[in-house]
């Protein structure tokens, strides 16, 4: 037979492992288990008592019936009866209270009786159970004295051991029921008591399943110690659920900050977040089960990957940053925690590794070191001082320019106190160095200023400084920054000087005059003082620089400043505004008063005579006043009035000198003139102006004809002649702007009518005729426009010529060359016209208009006309006859020879024909319209 149990046996023994049971099973088992070896030892007990009982019964019972027997036999063992003997002792066998009987006679012979085996109630084994001692009993049989023989019994102990069977098996009915029960009893107490227990599985379960938010309801008829169960295992799993939250709150705060793998202790990945997949630019597919080595960038030696392999696999946490490469070539750096995660054993079982990326640390400590570098290199080349202090405001860092100007190394001026090496003053005087500079206190507000630096080596140096605080770990330092100024101070001393006094005449420039009757106007305004602002303008000095040079002129100007200064009062002050132009301030000064000084100082200009190579010069004066009350407005103000009233002594002759007088008419006029040429600038860019022409027409048949370009201006509905703009734009030099429109309207005019043969003339101001620029902006429009020079001319007053002789002839002989012509306008009407013809290669005498106005009446007029044409012919010149009003004096001119007739008679004024607005623009390469230089309007 085999020793293995049976399936069924081993299912139920399987069943009835400790491992197995339930707490109802253990604890009814426990039960159960006790109530059996109570009731085995109990029993076992109760048969060691009966068992002494029944053998002590036994006994006596045997003892009794050898007794009775003894005197059953005694008669037949007398009479040596044995049959009756034998009957005798057959009856106790009989009756089952003998086991065996044995009689032996005096004689040797034995009598035996067994009893055969009785019909028991009891099984075999519980007879062997029980064990109960069966007594042999022996007696003599004695009679009287004499030996009847020997007698012998055993009782029979199966009545005994029937009675103990039935008693234990009743026992043992009464013992099953009481243990059934009881266990039922205890298995109802423990299913009601232990419910909880049920519900406590079941709450796990759901834990278990993912459901943290369930709880077990407390039973107030629970046991006290299942309630407490209960409300530990609430605790538990609301504590579990907090946990698992903030868990899962870290996990996604760690996902979303750092990437996280894990691998085998063979170093392949089993576990890869989303983050270390975009870091990477590997799917999670393409991960899983790949070694760390795919993202090995070859930046790291093997030693690196040796000391990182042993500090993980002894169990130690690495961190370190290392450089990676991404799955489309990139690089990238991560600062990289691996843990080795432990098993029962201590020992590795895997390992985890979190990341985070410092590309861009690592990209911008790269820029800083390179920033570093550069600074460094940048402060150790540069010109200005460097001076770094602790927060004891000892030094900690020179660099080079600062060892120069301290004249002492690094190494000998570390952790000494700034203010033991230098010391400063302000540069006023009047207050301490910066407080940076002083005390071994931080400096906690940036200063910047300018001040005497004295080196302990006695050098006194012009610095500018700045200071501001520097904070690191160490506490609050500063740093320091000085620029040797010494010779910028000096330079700017120079330039200061040469900024407010002219450098030819040393004497103060516009702008320091401007800055002085601005204070003579405060001191005017506020403490009502009285003074004078004087504008005088020299006469003929122009004169003397075309015939003698420029630095003639500039000796005259010096010889003449020396002369002003020394007949004005010590009060006075006197500036030069500009050419022969200048500014006089009398302070403390009546207008009366300031009337005379200037009238003395214009007198005092005139007695003056400066000779040069023989020839003696007088120059004359102009001057005019503008008194400084408390009523006046501003500098610029004052300038202007003093200006006009210059102006109004100019045009009523050399040595005249004007008070200013608001009221005045004549001051009015010249106040309605600056109106005009205020609005010229905005009327100009607005396309206001129109040009106009006159023909000149010949007085011979193959003659050809020419226009005189006029200007009008067009506001308002109304076209408006030039004779009051012209006036304020030669007084404030704008003529020129005007000028350079006109030719420009007058040669795209030209380019837009090729077929037009006729010459147009454009009258130019004597400021133009001035300007050495004019010339290649003549040039400049030609080319731009592609016309001949041959149909453009040019006229010039007669005192425009004179008053810039030099330029005009220059002018004249540049332009002749580009094919122009030139006229010489109102001829004859100035005392030295023919003196300058000779100078000027003109083609054109214009006959001025009042002598041809008047020779009808007039035959000295007409004698003029005559001689002037004349003149031109000798000349070889063209001339021209202006202002012709009628048939009568056409043809009169026309006899005397004249050349060409202009006037109403002959034609009105008109607008250029198919006349387009002048844009004041030219075309760029790349199509971008660009105002031509020599077209800026000045406002």
């Amino acid at each position: 037979m085999s020793r293995h149990p049976s399936p069924p046996l081993a299912r139920f023994a399987h069943a009835l492992r400790p491992a197995r049971l339930s707490t109802q099973g253990r604890v009814l088992g426990a039960a159960l288990l006790v109530m059996l070896t109570v009731f085995v030892l109990a029993g076992q007990q109760a048969l060691y008592i009966v068992r002494q009982d029944a053998d002590a019964a036994l006994r006596v019972q045997a003892t009794a019936q050898l007794a009775a027997l003894s005197q059953a036999v005694a008669d037949p063992a007398i009479w040596q009866d044995y049959l009756a003997v034998r009957t005798r002792l057959r009856i106790p066998i009989d009756q089952g209270n003998l086991q065996h009987v044995e009689y032996v006679a005096p004689d040797g012979r034995v009598i035996r009786e067994q009893a055969s085996p009785p019909a028991v109630d009891r099984p075999d084994w519980f007879a062997r159970l029980t064990r109960l001692a069966l007594p042999v009993m022996q007696e003599d049989l004695i009679i009287q004295g004499t030996y009847y023989g020997h007698l012998r019994i055993q009782p029979s102990a199966h009545a005994y051991e029937d009675f103990l069977w039935h008693l234990g098996t009743r026992l043992f009915i009464l013992f099953s029921l009481a243990m059934g029960l009881l266990g039922w009893l205890i298995h109802a107490m423990l299913r009601i008591n232990l419910k909880d227990l049920t519900r406590l599985s079941a709450t796990a379960h759901q834990i278990e399943s993912g459901d943290y938010s369930v709880r077990i309801p407390v039973r107030a008829s629970s046991p006290p110690e299942l309630q407490e169960s209960t409300r530990a295992f609430n605790y538990m799993s609301a504590a579990l659920e907090r946990l698992l939250t903030d868990l899962s709150e870290q996990q996604k705060a760690l996902d979303s900050a750092a990437s996280v793998s894990e691998s085998d202790l063979a170093g392949n990945i089993t576990l890869a977040n989303d983050l270390f997949c975009i870091l990477s630019g590997y799917t999670r597919e393409e991960l899983i089960g790949q070694s760390h080595r795919i993202l090995n960038s070859g930046c790291h030696d093997p030693a690196f990957f040796t000391r990182l392999w042993k500090t993980i696999t002894n169990g130690r946490t690495w961190r370190g940053e290392i450089c990676n490469r991404a799955k489309d070539g990139r690089l990238f750096w991560t600062a990289t925690t691996i843990i080795p995660i432990k098993g029962d054993d201590g020992q590795p079982q895997k390992y985890l590794s979190i990341r985070f990326d410092i590309t861009q640390r690592k990209i911008d400590e790269a820029a800083l070191s390179n920033e570093k570098e550069r600074w460094q290199v940048t402060l150790q080349s540069i010109n200005d001082a460097v001076i770094v202090t602790n927060p004891h405001n000892q030094v900690t860092y020179l660099n080079p320019a600062a060892e120069s100007l301290l004249g002492i190394a690094l190494e000998d001026a570390q952790l000494n106190l700034l203010s033991e090496m230098i010391q400063f003053d302000r540069v006023n005087g009047d207050e301490d160095a910066p407080a940076c500079f002083l005390s071994s206190a931080a400096a906690l507000h940036c200063q910047t200023g300018s001040a005497e630096l004295h080196t302990r080596y006695g050098q006194h140096l012009a610095i500018s400084y700045s200071c501001a605080p520097l904070t690191d770990q160490g506490g609050l330092g500063a740093v320091y920054v000085l620029r040797d100024e010494t010779e910028k101070k000096e330079l700017l001393d120079n330039l200061r000087e040469m900024a407010f006094h002219d450098t030819l005449t040393t004497l103060p420039n516009r702008r320091a005059v401007e800055g002085r009757l601005a204070r003579a106007l405060r001191t005017a305004r506020d403490l009502g003082q009285q003074h004078a602002f004087c504008y005088i303008d020299l006469d003929q000095f122009k004169l003397v620089n075309d015939t003698c040079g420029h630095s003639v002129g500039d000796s005259l100007l010096m010889d003449i400043s020396q002369t002003m200064k020394d007949a004005l009062p010590a009060h006075a002050y006197l500036g030069r505004l500009g050419g022969d132009e200048f500014g006089l301030i009398l302070f403390d000064t009546r207008p009366d008063e300031a009337n005379r000084i200037c009238r003395q100082l214009v007198q005092r200009i005139r007695d003056f005579r400066f000779e040069h190579k023989g020839r003696r010069f007088t120059l004359g004066a102009c001057a005019g006043v503008a008194p400084i009350t408390q009523a006046a407005t501003t500098a610029g103000d004052l300038m202007i009035q003093a200006d006009m009233a210059c102006y109004r002594a100019k045009s009523e002759g050399s040595g005249r000198v004007m008070l200013y007088e608001a009221d005045e008419v004549g001051f009015r006029r010249l106040e309605t003139e600056m109106g005009w040429a205020a609005d010229f600038a905005q009327a100009l860019e607005a396309n206001q102006f129109l040009p106009y022409r006159q023909l000149i027409r010949p007085t011979s048949r193959g003659g050809q004809p020419h226009y005189e370009v006029l200007i009008r201006w067009q506001r308002d509905g109304v076209v408006e002649g030039p004779a009051k703009l012209l006036p304020a734009l030669e007084r404030y030099g704008q003529a020129p702007i005007l000028d350079r429109w006109m030719l420009e309207a007058v040669v795209s005019y030209l380019a837009a009518q090729p077929d037009d043969n006729a010459v147009y003339f454009i009258n130019l101001s004597g400021k133009t005729v001035a300007d050495e620029s004019f010339l290649g902006v003549v040039c400049h429009m030609l080319d731009h426009y592609g016309v001949e020079g041959s149909r453009l001319g040019f006229e010039v007053t007669e005192t425009a010529a004179v008053v810039n002789l030099g330029d005009a002839q220059r002018l004249i002989h540049g332009l002749r060359e580009r094919g122009c012509q030139f006229a010489l306008d109102d001829f004859g009407r100035d005392a030295s016209s023919f003196f300058y013809l000779k100078h000027l290669p003109a083609d054109f005498i214009k006959i001025d208009g009042a002598f041809v106005r008047g020779m009808l009446d007039d035959r000295r007029d007409q004698a003029i006309v005559r001689s002037i044409a004349q003149l031109a012919r000798d000349f070889g010149m063209h001339s021209v006859a202006e202002q012709v009003e009628d048939a009568d004096m056409a043809a009169l001119l026309e006899d005397m020879g004249v050349d060409y007739l202009q006037g109403y008679h002959i034609h009105r004024p008109e607008a250029f024909p198919y006349w387009q607005p002048v844009t004041n623009t030219l075309t760029a390469a790349g199509g971008h319209a660009v105002r031509p230089p020599h077209l800026t309007l000045i406002k």
